[in-house]
């Protein structure tokens, strides 16, 4: 380390000075008055890399002491608490700056750890691959949109127990944060681990076990960890495409520890448990207290919030997801509280807890954007779904293979009820702003034709209001008109991917028909399915 002051020395003691101040080591006689000591200052070193040592500032500090306050030149030196005050008062000066530099530079080196480390976790965490046309613009081409609900963007949260445990790859809780970026709002979509799903290319199974089927298929096909989760993901997506009914767009993994420890690091949860919580399951891990949480206003530290998320012995799948929801939302409150991000040390934990045990298919800019989008949504505004709410619950508790399943109240493998509540619960927000009505006409002799596309439509979120004969019933080939020339461009562009018809660039003139809405599609004789 550079020394910080030199002095040049000699043997015989004098009134030279250290630092430009006045050594208290002096050989003049007490009574005799002398003219005020010149302050010297050391010999400015050579800069070097276009800085100055801190000789140079010392001297700065010197010649400025001297410039604005010479000693008079009456002073007696039989007075020494003026001079020592005066020599206080500046060694104490600059003292005071350097200390303050060195609190300057100390902050920086603190604050460029925190950040470079938080950098490198963000590059490990955030490894991007996922996409959404509306991130950050929502002023699209309509063409850009692959079909209803691609307007939302849809990112599935799930959580796993990782480690060496039994089941440790099994997806314990399954949430979609569905984000409307047009109306800024957010909705939270529980999924029972439990359902009962035949999972594309693999065979029936509840769905918490779809990642993991497809994670060790890739594993044994020699696949990377990292190939292996992305393969997982793949898996399950489809999965949730298929029976759920809306598209996917990014996906995050986190484990109990990150959950864990990401509670901690912000300091705890505050969650208002409806009523008591029991769980004799579980109770090892609460010191053998099966009282898990109390009703009331609850602050919850990192393990009691993963015991809340995990328990439903004495509840139920749904009522455990409705916890996980709860713990999102207060999470988030906590997470993006005041002060939170601008402190380096709970930054530092928060990325110390993510580590390994988070995984995100979407880049820090895309996750920034997110923020932007989500950060000013009050958590009373926040949505939280369940398939098994009331007043219409549309799962039901079985039992499958001697296993404890969900599956639909509508049959075990009708999901048409739960596609059309979730597609119009998140409906597309393009669908929704421009609030387009829709005939829906029978152009052929064949009976319901009409209504059986009018409930598809339906249940992807169209507003349709008639549903009715056309004027005659010799239509080959099925129309659509657009009403609205145009000025409902989303609307249009999702009828014509839904429907396979193009808009009709001819007026409806020989069969005019006498029905008030935005668009009008009438069915023909290629819609009759083939038997």
């Amino acid at each position: 380390m550079l020394e910080f002051r030199r002095t040049n020395r000699s043997s015989k003691p004098t009134g030279n000075s250290v630092d430009g101040f006045i050594s208290r080591n002096n050989s003049l006689e007490p009574q005799k008055r002398v003219p005020a000591p010149r302050i010297h200052a050391p010999k400015e070193p050579t800069k070097k890399d276009g800085f100055t040592g801190q000789q140079n500032i010392d001297s700065q500090f010197s010649r400025a002491l001297q410039n604005h306050a010479t000693l008079p030149p009456t002073l007696d030196l039989q007075d020494p608490p003026q001079i020592t005050r005066r020599f206080n008062k500046r060694k104490g000066l600059i003292y005071a700056l350097r200390a303050g530099g060195a609190m300057v530079f100390c902050t920086l080196i603190v604050g460029g750890f925190v950040f470079g480390k938080a950098w490198l976790a963000a590059h490990k965490i955030f490894q991007g691959g996922g996409s959404s046309s509306v991130l950050y613009s929502t002023d699209i081409k309509p063409e850009t949109l692959k079909g209803e609900g691609d307007g939302r963007v849809n990112v599935l949260l799930v959580g796993i127990g990782g480690g060496d445990r039994d089941g440790a790859n099994l997806t314990d809780s399954i949430v979609i944060a569905s984000i409307d970026p047009v109306a800024k709002d957010i909705a939270l979509l529980s999924i029972p681990r439990d359902l009962w799903v035949r999972v594309p290319d693999y065979w029936s199974m509840k769905i918490n076990a779809a990642y993991s089927s497809g994670r060790d298929r890739a594993l044994e096909n020699d696949a990377s960890e990292k190939d292996a989760s992305t393969a997982g993901f793949t898996v399950l997506e489809n999965t949730i495409e298929e029976y759920i009914g809306i598209p996917i767009h990014y996906h995050a993994l986190v484990n109990f520890q990150a959950f864990r420890e990401g509670v901690d690091a912000v300091g705890g949860v505050d969650v208002q448990v409806e009523e008591d919580l029991y769980d004799y399951v579980i109770a090892p891990d609460n010191d053998d207290n099966p009282l898990i949480a109390r009703a009331g206003l609850q602050h919850f530290d990192g393990r009691v919030a993963l015991l809340y998320a995990q328990s439903r012995y004495t509840t139920s799948d749904f009522a455990r997801g409705e916890r996980q929801r709860q713990l999102l939302i207060a999470l988030k409150e906590k997470v993006l509280a005041v002060g939170t991000f601008s402190n380096p040390n709970t930054v530092s934990k928060l990325v110390d807890a993510l580590g390994d045990n988070v995984v995100m298919n979407a880049s820090l800019g895309e996750i920034m954007r997110m923020y932007e989008i989500t950060k000013d949504i009050p958590s009373a505004s926040i949505a939280t779904v369940g398939l098994s709410d009331e007043p219409n619950p549309l799962v039901t508790t079985s039992s499958v293979n001697d296993q404890s399943v969900v599956i639909p109240k509508a049959g075990q493998e009708d999901y048409s009820e739960i596609q059309a509540f979730v597609r119009n619960t998140l409906r597309d927000p393009f669908l929704k702003s421009e609030d387009a009505t829709v005939a829906v006409l029978n152009g052929t002799t064949t009976p319901g034709l009409a209504t059986e596309k009018a409930e598809e439509l339906k249940a992807f979120g169209y507003n349709v209001i008639i549903i009715d004969d056309a004027p005659s019933k010799d239509y080959a080939q099925s129309v659509l008109y657009d009403r609205t020339n145009g000025v409902k461009k989303y609307t249009r562009n999702y009828l014509e991917n839904r429907t396979g018809i193009s808009v009709s660039a001819e007026q409806n003139t020989v069969n005019p028909i006498l029905v008030t809405a935005d668009f009008i599609v009438v069915l023909g004789q290629n819609e009759i399915p083939e038997i």
